[in-house]
């Protein structure tokens, strides 16, 4: 079907690492392109919001994910190693994922692979890495390399603004009926999951007062703490996950949950990521070792973040 001539913008947030656009320079030729070749080709005219800080940005994780969810907006997170890294981007496309699965419109993910596409395997045990596995993800690193005024660059980006117009036609189609929320159990997975928390945290202070003993010995063997806090951290992640995906599904408001502000978690876990990097850069042989551990730490705070943004769920009514 044609759409009309006036058809409202397509909204479409760009998650990615700064870092990586500061070196790479991508973002912005990046977004031109989507907006002239989807207009050009498909008559759809994309929004594309590219800063954090704008206005509009902040819809992801603030209290109208929901509303941007059920107006057929878009998330492409563009991934590189370093995404899957960063607390920001990992709220943002955990969350919405989940917001995007409670309304059966998975289709307004579109994750797009710039570099560390060797990463994307199934068994790696990253949540956030499987997430984009299961997606059909689009490969944008031959078109990066080529640079914009090359016929591999032109395809690429053809290809990806028609993909970003199917994916929300088949959304708007879907969206026309109100999703009947999904029987659950509120209270009783804030209980579940606030077990989980105690479990994982202290999980990670024993490993942290174990190392703190190694360290005086001759010959430190961290891994198998790394391993347990990894193998514990990765595990709260996906509860925490799976909460989000329930409370998402039964449209929870954060009227009614009740969970404890993880801040001053979250805190001591920023203060350990510091204190394991300078253990990483210091010292080859612990290297690895702290590589899991600081992977642990990531989940881990990764799990807690999910959890704080429930704060900014909203109330009916408001």
């Amino acid at each position: 079907m044609t759409p009309p001539s006036d058809a409202p913008a397509i909204r479409c947030f760009l998650s990615y690492a700064r870092q990586d656009d500061v070196v790479m320079d991508f973002v912005g030729p990046f977004a031109e392109a989507l907006r002239h070749y989807a207009y050009a080709d498909r008559g759809r005219a994309l929004e594309i919001f590219l800063d954090r800080e704008a206005i509009g940005w902040g819809d992801l994780v603030q209290p109208t994910l929901r509303a941007a969810v059920r107006s057929a907006a878009v998330l492409l997170p563009v991934l590189t190693r370093r995404y899957f890294d960063r607390p920001y981007c990992r709220e943002e496309l955990f969350l919405f994922h989940n917001q995007a699965s409670a309304d059966d419109v998975r289709g307004l993910l579109l994750p797009v692979v710039l570099l560390g596409e060797d990463h994307l395997t199934e068994d790696n045990p990253d949540l956030a890495v499987q997430i984009v596995v299961e997606r059909r993800h689009h490969s944008v690193r031959e078109a990066w390399i080529e640079g914009p005024n090359s016929p591999v660059w032109r395809r690429t980006m053809l290809t990806l603004a028609s993909a970003i117009v199917d994916n929300v036609e088949a959304a708007e189609r879907a969206l026309t009926s109100t999703p009947t929320p999904t029987a659950a159990d509120v209270p009783a997975v804030l209980s579940q999951l606030s077990l989980d928390v105690d479990s994982a945290t202290r999980t990670a202070g024993s490993v942290v007062a174990e190392f703190h003993a190694l360290l005086a010995t001759d010959s430190p063997d961290f891994s198998p703490g790394a391993t347990r806090l990894r193998e514990a951290a990765l595990t709260f992640e996906r509860q925490a996950f799976e909460a989000d995906r329930l409370l998402r599904a039964a449209h929870a408001s954060s009227a009614t949950l009740t969970a404890a502000d993880p801040g001053d978690l979250l805190a001591g876990i920023e203060a350990l990521l510091t204190a394991t990097h300078r253990l990483e850069t210091s010292d080859v042989p612990i290297r690895l070792a702290m590589a899991a551990f600081r992977e642990g730490l990531t989940a881990l705070r990764s799990g807690l973040r999910v959890a704080k943004s429930w704060s900014k769920l909203p109330i009916p009514g408001q």
